[in-house]
């Protein structure tokens, strides 16, 4: 692996070339990066950001949002080495298979692409994340407590158990680093932001990219295919900005570009009234299997789904450890695990060493998190936001720091996000009842969850698990890519990210987002039929034909100019 700093080489415009090259340095890029090379293909990476955070870099997330109503534009993305997985909670469980399926009830459409060859790549990504295997639901934990609060068939929630690498397993960089330091076709290129595209308009295909630094120095990248991998809103800008680059003829065909964003929406339900402090501890504490943490992901069934005519929805619960001796603790394992302890962190622990002793018996002993009393739980619903045509990103009039147009993001929440929460709290509450965890640990509904007529969407915010804007299908002008993961419209340019889930399902999109850059990396390898052009202009009717149907014409631009 040659890794490349744009400001620190002499040249004020270098140049590469590679039969491949991808656009983002997080999980997806590195993952099919790292992937094909083994193979001993060539790869090219360039990367926006550093090894490190640099707050200059992370101020190109800032978008245009009129309505202020979507927070998570720079708490929920990061340029880097790693991408988001330098910051994120890692929280890995898939998607529920029922919500790719076709959901006439909502009328959503099955998704174009099989999701069981997915499930090949499971154990592969748990073995990079180092964490345990065992399934995700079922009798996953089978201790006293957990058995008799959340039994394992119910008629409206169904308990699955997401599992958490540790600290300092979260990085995709730092996991892989040895491993990509061995492949010599492999070369990364930081501080390097795409801001030009360069255009085969005779071919209908993308023949290069230009990033720049602030500075002004320049990498030039040529390759006969893209993959971008740049996560959702910097993935659709970038296709906008293609399209932009060819007098918005090449996606002119696709109505969909920038439509459909979504992402899950949070709130606090309610506060878990800790009656019994011990025992709802056993209840709620994080669990410990093989190694892994295990923490309780509690959503809607399909059945319940199905009966309110809703999306997918998930409880789970939060608890803030800011200003609590615990926090400390917390802080102080993370240190030893990066080998960067805080004198602080050291100092606070040392005054509460009864904690210590104590939350490390429930850690070792009861395989468990012990949460003093004093820590509030709290009860958060995520509720899966169905496709909305009018929530949707474009290019602004405001530049960023290049001069290049920022995202521009019209979203809110609607309705029928209201009914999801609605539906998943009454179905909450029969849980409560049924499972006699109202007896142990009552629920205190907020405000909202009590009364319908405050609407809880008011107050729901997005929880950075932005999707959809890039949608697959088969259909070119409903759709981005196609089942292939490739663009209609430019087919030598793919798109690994969330941004092309066609709904945004029960479950953060990480863990799914992996299996496809492993999926379509191992497409790509065994050869998958290639489409070599886009979709072209009739010169007799002037309408829109497959160009595998008729031979594509040498002397006219594909991208729509004579």
């Amino acid at each position: 692996m040659s890794i490349y700093n744009l400001s620190e080489l002499e040249n004020d415009c270098s140049r590469s070339t590679a039969p491949l090259c991808v656009i983002g340095a997080g999980i997806a890029g590195l993952l099919f990066a790292r992937r094909v090379a083994k193979k001993g293909q060539r790869v090219i990476v360039v990367e926006s950001g550093y090894a490190s955070y640099d707050p200059a870099i992370h101020a190109l997330n800032e978008i245009e949002d009129p309505a202020e109503r979507y927070s998570r534009a720079l708490t929920g993305r990061y340029r880097g080495l790693g991408g988001t997985s330098s910051r994120w909670g890692g929280r890995m469980i898939p998607i529920g298979k029922h919500e790719t399926e076709a959901r006439p009830y909502l009328q959503q459409q099955r998704w174009p692409i099989a999701v069981d060859p997915l499930e090949s790549y499971h154990d592969e990504i748990e073995k990079i994340f180092k964490v345990g295997d065992g399934p995700f639901r079922g009798n996953v934990i089978s201790d006293e407590i957990t058995s008799k609060y959340f039994p394992v068939e119910d008629k409206s929630l169904l308990n699955r158990w997401a599992k958490v690498p540790s600290f300092k397993n979260c990085n995709v960089f730092t996991l892989l680093k040895d491993e990509l330091k061995e492949l010599e076709n492999i070369e990364i290129w930081l501080g390097a932001t795409v801001c030009e595209f360069k255009l085969d308009r005779a071919g209908g295909r993308l023949s290069g990219i230009v990033a720049r630094n602030f500075s002004g120095k320049q990498l030039e990248v040529s390759a006969d295919r893209f993959v971008i991998a740049a996560g959702t809103i910097e993935t659709t800008r970038l296709l906008l900005l293609m399209n932009a680059a060819s007098d918005d003829n090449a996606f002119r065909s696709c109505r969909v570009l920038g439509r459909y964003f979504q992402d899950h929406l949070k709130s606090e339900v309610a506060t878990i009234n800790r009656r019994n402090p011990s025992l709802t501890n056993r209840i709620f504490g994080y669990r410990f299997l093989n190694a892994t943490r295990r923490d309780l992901h509690l959503e809607l069934t399909e059945t319940a789904q199905r009966g309110d005519a809703v999306a997918s929805a998930f409880a789970y619960v939060a608890m803030d450890l800011t200003e609590s001796p615990l926090g400390y603790i917390k802080k102080l394992a993370h240190g030893i695990q990066k080998r960067q302890v805080d004198p602080n962190d050291l100092w606070q622990a040392s005054k509460n060493m009864g904690l210590v002793a104590r939350s490390a018996y429930w850690r070792y002993l009861r395989k468990q998190l012990f949460v003093p009393a004093s820590i509030d739980l709290h009860l958060m619903v995520c509720a899966e936001q169905l496709p909305q045509w009018s929530n949707h990103i474009r290019l602004a009039d405001k530049r960023d720091r290049f001069g290049v147009p920022k995202a521009q993001l019209e979203w809110a929440p609607t309705q029928t996000d209201e009914r999801t929460f609605r539906s998943a709290i009454s179905h909450i509450a029969g849980y409560w009842e049924r499972s006699g965890m109202d007896r142990v640990c009552p629920l205190e509904w907020s405000p909202a969850s009590s009364d319908p007529a405050l609407p809880i969407i008011d107050n729901a915010e997005a929880c950075a698990h932005p999707s959809g804007s890039t949608r697959m299908g088969t259909d070119p002008a409903e759709s981005v890519v196609g089942p292939d993961l490739r663009c209609h419209a430019v087919p030598n340019v793919s798109v690994v990210s969330a941004s092309v889930f066609p709904t945004a399902g029960s479950a953060n999109p990480t863990f799914t987002i992996m299996k496809l850059a492993l999926w379509l990396a191992d497409s790509h390898l065994q050869g998958a039929p290639r489409r070599e052009h886009a979709f072209v202009p009739s010169e007799i009717t002037g309408s829109v034909v497959s160009s595998h149907e008729v031979p594509a014409p040498v002397a006219r631009d594909q991208f729509g100019a004579a």
